[in-house]
């Protein structure tokens, strides 16, 4: 009877590893890489019965795919020549896998004799093993794999949101939508020469107040979303804080303030079921609300994932939209389920919907065609200089996409207002603006051209307030959002925070350098 040791199981336990150290380092919802696990667990599985048919034998063949899965993830190893091949990256993947199967069989061809099959099975075993248990022992030495055990608790699905309590049904549904870097109007003529006053006018005629100098408070999602929830600045929240004095780790720590943030905790209170409809961006995903929906598609840690490897490479020639289409796809979804909840009416909810729209990349081209945007590793950058982008190319494809995703929202706000029984609550809001010209990851606010830190932080704001118009001021900022709807609705009083002195937010930004 053949020992256990000698079963190759390698390829899974690398395959394993190699999701498993990507998962600890990036510190999201273990939901978020469980398809990847599969997935790895899929591709060494057919890696090594096509090689143990090939071979004749199931141990060689093992060894094969533990080889290729390897050279796959040896691309951090190669990242400096492939920033100066650029495009050759494919031709450098397949020579790469190329020259690790020969060595292989050099190897085999060399040692035959000397070494069996089944003792290298054996000790790629225990040595894979080795390395698995090695990453989670190091998880929980720094702290990450505890700290990532709350997440395994996540929000329901849908169905549940029919098992909601009725105790709160006087109070009107609110839908917070976010739209993932979408400038106001004036910004959007300066920076991209957009006219969007149809969008505006649209969203007047049904009944919203457009804020004309609203204002983010910080330049990037993972600072202005928890600060936004959480309703006050960043150096006010002693878990942000702490982040910021380097005494706690970005991630899980902003997330979870997502996930716990003060917004739903103050809604839960008031009786209302709080839904959260996931974005992909999984450093902010606010998994652990009452009810959290995502439509499957792939998420920022698969595209990393992705990226890290030499699997982008490889598929990138055959499937070049891939995630571009994942992407059209949640955005269509996030805005087409808001009628689906509206329509189940029942207990009133608090729903918070995240659209990664108009963030880049860009995935609609005028009147909606597809544009396919390849897997690389700036897939989610901001500016063009980021991407390697012409600047004229990258505001001719924000033009041609604009329109399409309003086009999507005014859909989801006439479906939602359709559906509701009673009038409910809508805002429409971004969490920063655009970056047509300017690479935030290289520059100060305090030493960047007004006109371009206010195209970064002038953002759209709508508001469908019933029965109440004076609920947001005309240059309402993010932190300020929920305090004010909650003190209008639900008889808070909180009132506009009062900012840090000195503080990392960004001062507004007055209109009129626009005009210099």
């Amino acid at each position: 009877m053949r020992p256990a040791l000698d079963v190759p199981v390698h390829p899974i336990l690398v395959a394993a590893t190699i999701v498993v150290t990507a998962w600890l380092d990036a510190a999201v919802s273990p939901y978020a890489a469980t398809r990847s696990l599969l997935v790895a667990f899929g591709l060494a599985l057919v890696l090594t019965v096509i090689a143990s048919a090939v071979a004749r034998s199931a141990q060689v063949g093992a060894l094969a795919a533990t080889a290729i899965l390897l050279a796959l993830w040896s691309r951090v190893a190669l990242e400096f020549v492939l920033e100066v091949v650029g495009a050759m990256g494919f031709v450098i993947g397949v020579v790469w896998l190329l020259l690790v199967a020969l060595l292989v069989i050099l190897l085999v061809r060399r040692t035959r004799g000397r070494w069996s099959t089944a003792a290298a099975t054996t000790a790629l075993n225990r040595g894979s093993a080795l390395v698995l248990l090695a990453a989670l022992l190091l998880g929980m030495v720094n702290g990450r794999l505890p700290s990532l055990l709350p997440d395994f608790a996540q929000g329901g699905p849908i169905s549940s949101l029919y098992l909601a309590s009725d105790a709160a049904e006087d109070r009107p549904d609110v839908y917070a939508i976010l739209l993932d870097g979408y400038p106001r109007a004036d910004v959007l003529d300066y920076a991209f020469g957009i006219d969007n006053s149809a969008f505006v006018d649209a969203l007047t005629e049904r009944g919203f107040t457009v804020a004309s100098e609203s204002h983010s408070n910080y330049l990037w999602t993972h600072v202005s979303l928890p600060t936004t929830l959480n309703m006050t600045f960043a150096e006010q929240i002693p878990e942000m804080r702490a982040v910021i004095d380097l005494q706690r780790p970005r991630q899980p720590t902003l997330r979870q303030l997502v996930s716990n943030s003060a917004a739903f905790g103050v809604a839960r209170d008031a009786g209302y079921t709080t839904v959260a409809i996931g974005s992909g961006f999984e450093e902010v995903a606010a998994r652990q609300a009452d009810v959290y929906l995502d439509g499957g598609q792939l998420n920022e840690f698969e595209i990393s994932l992705l990226t890290s490897t030499f699997v982008a490479d490889l598929i990138r020639p055959f499937a070049p939209d891939v995630a571009s289409g994942q992407q059209r796809e949640r955005i269509r979804h996030n805005l087409a389920v808001l009628p689906d909840i509206a329509g189940i009416g029942g207990a009133p909810v608090f729903v918070f919907a995240h659209v990664p729209s108009p963030h880049q990349p860009v995935v609609f081209g005028p009147d909606g065609q597809p544009v396919a945007e390849p897997l690389r590793s700036n897939w989610f950058a901001d500016s063009p200089g980021e991407r390697g982008q012409d600047p004229e190319e990258f505001r001719e494809r924000y033009r041609a996409q604009l329109p399409v995703l309003n086009d999507l929202v005014l859909d989801a706000i006439d479906g939602i207002l359709a559906a509701s029984d009673e009038p409910p609550i809508i805002v429409v809001f971004a969490d920063h603006g655009s970056a047509s010209a300017v690479d935030w990851n290289e520059t100060e606010p305090a030493e960047a051209d007004p006109a371009r830190l206010l195209e970064r932080t002038g953002t759209l704001f709508a508001a469908f307030t019933p029965g109440r118009t004076d609920v947001f001021p005309d240059d309402v900022s993010n932190v300020d959002i929920f305090r004010l709807l909650f003190d209008a609705y639900l008889g808070t009083e909180y009132g506009p925070a009062t900012p840090p002195e000195g503080g990392g937010h960004v001062q507004p930004v007055d209109a009129s350098v626009l005009d210099d």
